[in-house]
């Protein structure tokens, strides 16, 4: 956002992208623990690999990964991924953060996590040659604010003012969160042209790692109500701004688009959804502790399942069930907004008691979730889910896949599903999936010991907006979350107990 002056920039001290890493793990407590997954090591030789597609390297756009397309708006004041706009104030609207520090010895003030991390940002872009950044304006209070648009009320009217400074209450500089930032030789300051310059390109393209979004992107006046903005930067965590930069969200708006799904029986990518003895569907709604509160029926005779899948089937933004029966029928219940599902539609009849099969967005070129899986052959196929419906006929896609269990996930974090498979042994292998319904580059061996597993399952948001990970069943009844980032694991907690004799979908 615009202000009336731009503060000069004091002392030099740059702290490498290192730190921020090191700040981050400081944060999770330690991170990863001696029960989490080990290192990964290469995979013998003797392991199936599919051979890489052709069209491997053919770029794509980013794809959702998550099978909801939108979850909804943050309105804690304090949370890194709170939305404020136009029309969503701060709550309240004199709230103040607790913890701001001097971002950069600049005198401009930023919160503590955020300032460390805008510490490898800038660092980052010296690295990489674009003649540096400057810092020009962070928090503000909501007397400061007021001050500032009254100014460019008196100056430009009400109407045009509205469109480059927000009002009090309604800023993101009051959350301590924005920094607007400047070339390091001062030429283009707070001006359009920033975002042509190579500091400001360098901004654009890599900021998400530093976790922070270009708030206001050209184009989106439309969404955000603000003109465009290339130097005002949002933190919002790394997680978030990878999940928005992997999945293609150019605005928090787009990303908090509301959810459809509010009233649907299944309302959350972080929810866990089980089948009990008596055939009882129960949903256990994810809470904000990173655990899960009581459950609450949500359907019935559900006996005779063999795996049971929550998947945006008809990518409508409600969460379906892809029921795998152990009579050999493989359907579909679509979630109904208001709640419940629709009775079964089946796509698959005959023989799918005797396969072994994972559920997610395999390839670019179908932008619904399909099948992937195997018959006692080994043979691996991809089954595309065309048209929200019946599945069309398979394509062969790897063979030597006997006795693997496979769960679909996103581990190298780059938009393209990858799947887990997990050895007789309790090896953890991960298979790179290429985007394009094949596999790329040698598979690796992510963790070892999982043989204690029942059941492994993706999960989205558990820990907080943007956050992945894979929840783990033992056989003992307790479960495990293992958070995943960039081809690696990251938080490990575990998040239950008590949980044996239920049937986990995936």
């Amino acid at each position: 956002m615009r202000v009336l002056k731009h503060p000069s920039v004091h002392g030099k001290a740059r702290r490498r992208l290192a730190a921020c890493a090191a700040f981050l793990t400081m944060a999770v407590a330690g991170g990863v623990i001696t029960a989490a997954p080990s290192s990964a090591t290469p995979l013998p030789t003797t392991a199936p690999v599919a051979a890489a597609s052709a069209i491997a390297n053919k770029m794509a756009a980013p794809t959702t990964v998550n099978p909801l397309p939108s979850v909804d708006p943050i309105g804690n004041p304090a949370s890194f991924s709170v939305l404020v706009n136009k029309s969503r104030p701060l709550n309240p609207v004199s709230y103040a953060p607790s913890d701001l520090i001097n971002a950069r010895g600049s005198g401009q003030y930023m919160r503590a996590e955020a300032a460390a991390w805008l510490n490898g940002l800038f660092q980052g872009a010296a690295d990489a040659g674009t003649g540096g950044l400057s810092i020009v304006s962070g928090y503000r209070s909501y007397a400061q604010q007021q001050e500032v648009y009254a100014y460019y009320v008196s100056i430009y009217g009400q109407a045009y003012a509205d469109t480059i400074s927000a009002r009090p209450g309604y800023s993101e500089h009051q959350t301590g969160l924005a920094m607007d930032i400047g070339n390091a030789a001062g030429s283009c300051g707070l001006s359009t042209c920033f975002g042509d310059t190579a500091a400001g390109k360098w901004v654009a393209a890599n900021a998400h790692k530093y976790g922070f979004i270009v708030r206001y992107p050209n184009g989106y006046t439309g969404t955000t109500g603000y003109s465009y903005e290339p130097w005002h930067l949002r933190y919002v965590g790394v997680a978030l701004a990878t999940d928005m930069n992997r999945r293609g969200f150019p605005t928090l708006e787009h990303y908090f688009a509301g959810n459809p799904a509010a009233a649907a029986s299944i309302k959350s990518g972080a929810d866990l959804v089980a089948a009990d003895s008596s055939g009882r569907m129960l949903r256990y709604p994810a809470t904000a502790a990173g655990g899960y509160g009581a459950p609450l029926q949500i359907g019935s005779g559900w006996t005779g399942l063999k795996q049971g899948f929550v998947v945006d089937w008809d990518i409508d933004g409600i969460y379906d069930i892809l029921a795998q029966w152990n009579n050999g029928v493989l359907g579909v219940y679509r979630g109904l907004p208001g709640g419940g599902f629709a009775g079964q539609v089946v796509v698959g009849n005959g023989g799918w008691d005797r396969m072994t099969i994972t559920v997610g967005k395999w390839t670019h070129a179908h932008p619904r979730p399909g099948v992937v899986g195997y018959f006692p052959d080994g043979v691996l196929r991809y089954y595309p889910n065309t048209f929200g419906g019946a599945l069309s006929g398979p394509q062969v896609i790897g063979n030597g896949w006997n006795g693997l269990e496979l769960t679909m996930a996103d581990w190298e974090g780059d938009g393209a599903n990858d799947i887990l498979a997990r050895t007789a042994s309790g090896s953890l292998i991960n298979y790179r999936g290429d985007g394009w319904a094949g596999f790329f580059g040698p598979a690796t061996t992510v963790g070892t010991g999982w043989q204690y597993m029942r059941t492994l399952l993706p999960s989205f948001g558990l820990t907080g907006a943007g956050t992945r990970g894979v929840t783990a069943q033992t056989a003992e009844g307790n479960l495990y979350n293992y958070g995943l980032g960039r081809g690696s694991w990251t938080t490990y907690a575990q998040v239950g107990s008590g949980w044996n004799g239920l049937k986990l979908f995936k």
